[in-house]
């Protein structure tokens, strides 16, 4: 992989542990239970998507 590519998907995986971290953080407001499991989902969904980046690049590297 070209080290361009390597950087932006590397970025990429930063930005979604940022976004996951942020609403992490939305957790900690007073919400509904119903505006909770929206927030949780939407960590899950970071998550997934950050394993992703990270599976891509150590199936392309190894």
């Amino acid at each position: 992989m070209k080290s361009e590519n390597q950087y932006v998907l590397l970025k990429c995986f930063c930005e979604a542990r940022k976004t996951q971290a942020y609403f992490t953080k939305c957790l900690d407001m007073n919400s509904s239970l119903e505006e909770r499991e929206f927030i949780l989902e939407l960590v899950k969904e970071s998550a997934e998507t950050s394993n992703k980046i990270r599976s891509f690049c150590e199936n392309i590297l190894d």
